[in-house]
């Protein structure tokens, strides 16, 4: 049982938010400086494209180690590491406007924040029982949308007073001020290090490659590809359908494109504090993370189709509106399950697995949009694909890949052959 305090357990969720915020802040600060690369130092659009891709190639990637990584060293080193060099690349980037050096720091932001969830996922494991983890999760990754949201306008800004240098300055000087904070606050469990298993438990034989064996792990992957591809959809390409499909000024998309995100964040919190509500009053853990993984990403494909077929632009805004809110009402729930299911010692291997799966699915969101965009010539198609992508790899990876989270990888009941799940 945990018996942290709840100032404790406060500082812990504040941290976990203002991390994420702080990732996606240090995300799109190339966004608001790569029309000032291009116009005054000459940089290509493709250029500056492949700056902006580069850090989704490199976290991607960097995921695959990343889990093993906190397992082995735990989040009391492998957040602060993690936090520290992609602050440290970020505030490398104001040093130079040379094209080759800049790749290489935003490299580097991608390799350190690959270790941001795998790290908080297993803080909340170790901090949050069952009955409160939903609303934990949520807060985490609540984070990214007000990251998301606070992140442009702020480097813009910088970039007006003091020069696009001082955008990576400022931005990457956030993480170190996180750091102190973490470092003063954040207490590890006792021992820090995974339960003690004998050769003959279960557990013991479940290392990073062995995870693969179990269909479960199967289903986290492929359902958050479902999900982050019809997220990213969004995030990509919603202020692009506003404006093309709607006929919406720049100023207008500016408003109407923050807040399906706004909406969102406060789906995110919603969806944990209900599960968590329900689990504490004997819901299955099984059950209520499969209704709330499976309902938001059903209820986003149903609003969705509906949205790509409006004719009145009020309309269909609010639909879309309602789908990333729906999306947003099962974040909790979908990375909430490997927290659940996974061993103590494989806790962040296994959220790397399911998020190194989801991100690469998540990366073809803008690239077959765009494709189809040009092929059909409006966001009718795209916004189908990503309805259907959401059904078959979400609402059915989730629903029926996913097995039981009422007990942990490799526990076998009594009476069970032990099989893989």
């Amino acid at each position: 049982m945990n018996t942290a305090s709840a100032l404790y357990r406060w500082n812990i969720l504040l941290l976990l938010a203002s991390c994420q915020a702080i990732a996606y802040i240090d995300r799109v600060n190339v966004a608001v400086v790569g029309p000032y690369l291009i116009t005054d130092y000459g940089y290509t659009a493709a250029e500056v494209g492949v700056l902006l891709s580069i850090f989704n190639w490199a976290f991607t990637l960097s995921l695959l180690a990343a889990g093993p990584l906190a397992d082995r060293i735990r989040p009391r080193r492998s957040f602060p590491i993690g936090v520290g060099s992609w602050s440290l690349a970020t505030a490398l980037c104001s040093l130079t406007s040379a094209f080759t050096p800049l790749l290489g720091f935003r490299a580097l932001v991608g390799v350190g924040e690959s270790l941001m969830i795998p790290s908080g996922s297993r803080v909340i494991r170790d901090t949050f029982d069952p009955r409160h983890r939903a609303l934990a999760v949520g807060t985490f990754f609540a984070g990214n949308k007000i990251g998301l949201t606070l992140g442009i306008p702020l480097a813009s800004v910088v970039l007006v007073r003091w020069g696009w240098e001082w955008v990576f300055y400022t931005t990457g000087s956030l993480g170190f001020l996180w750091m102190a904070w973490w470092l003063a606050v954040y207490r590890a469990p006792p021992a820090d290090v995974a339960p003690r298993v004998s050769p003959t438990d279960g557990h013991a034989r479940i290392r990073w490659a062995t995870l693969l064996k179990y269909r479960t792990t199967w289903g986290v992957m492929l359902g958050q590809a479902g999900y982050l591809y019809i997220y990213y959809v969004f995030a990509t390409w919603l202020p692009g359908y506003l404006v093309l499909q709607r006929g919406m000024s720049t100023l207008t998309t500016g408003v109407v494109g923050m807040l399906p995100f706004l909406i969102g964040t406060l789906c995110v919190l919603l969806g944990g504090w209900a599960s968590d509500r329900l689990i504490a009053a004997g819901r299955g853990v099984t059950a209520v993370r499969k209704a709330f993984a499976v309902g938001g990403l059903l209820g986003a494909t149903v609003f969705t189709i509906a949205g790509a077929y409006m004719p009145d632009t009020f309309l269909a805004v609010t639909l879309l509106t309602c789908s990333v809110a729906s999306v947003s009402f099962s974040t909790s729930a979908v990375n909430s399950m490997p927290i659940d299911v996974a061993p103590p010692h494989v806790v962040s291997s296994l959220v790397s697995l399911q998020n190194f799966g989801g991100n690469v699915g998540g990366s073809f969101a803008p690239l077959v949009t765009s494709l189809l965009i040009s092929s059909a010539g409006d966001f009718t198609v795209p916004l189908l694909v990503a309805a259907g992508v959401a059904l078959v790899f979400g609402c059915g990876s989730y629903g029926l890949l996913v097995g039981s989270l009422d007990r942990e990888l490799g526990s076998v009941p009594s009476g069970s052959a032990g099989a893989p799940v």
